[in-house]
C-alpha cells in the first residue's frame, strides 16, 4: 500500500503533463535568437531555400498551433530558426517539427 503513495504522484505527474519536444541536432544552428523570436508553423511544403538545423519529436504531443509554437519557441530561437515545419497526426496532433534556417533573407 506505501507504494501506491510513492507512485501515485509519479503517475499523476506523466499523465497531466504538457507537451515537450526534445531536440536533435541535424544540421548546422545559427546565431541564437532571443528567446521570443518569431518564426513560422508551416504544415505544408516550404517554397523556399533553407538548411535543416534540427528534429522535434515528443510523446507528448501539443494540441494546436498555438500550443505547438508557445512550447518550442525557446528551442528554435536557441538555434536560430526561421520555421519549423511540423508534422500533426491524424488527430489534429502536434507530433514532430523539422526547424529550418532560411539560406537567404527575403
Amino acid at each position: 500500500m506505501r507504494i501506491l503513495y510513492v507512485l501515485w504522484p509519479l503517475w499523476f505527474g506523466a499523465c497531466f503533463a504538457g507537451p515537450s519536444y526534445t531536440f536533435t541536432k541535424t544540421g548546422t544552428a545559427g546565431a541564437a535568437k532571443p528567446p521570443s523570436c518569431d518564426f513560422i508553423i508551416a504544415t505544408t511544403k516550404v517554397d523556399r531555400a533553407y538548411e535543416e538545423v534540427g528534429i522535434l519529436d515528443s510523446k507528448i504531443w501539443a494540441e494546436d498551433a498555438a500550443q505547438f509554437k508557445a512550447t518550442v519557441q525557446k528551442q528554435v530561437c536557441d538555434v536560430g530558426g526561421d520555421a519549423v515545419y511540423a508534422e500533426v497526426n491524424g488527430n489534429g496532433r502536434y507530433v514532430r517539427g523539422t526547424i529550418l534556417r532560411w539560406k537567404s533573407p527575403q
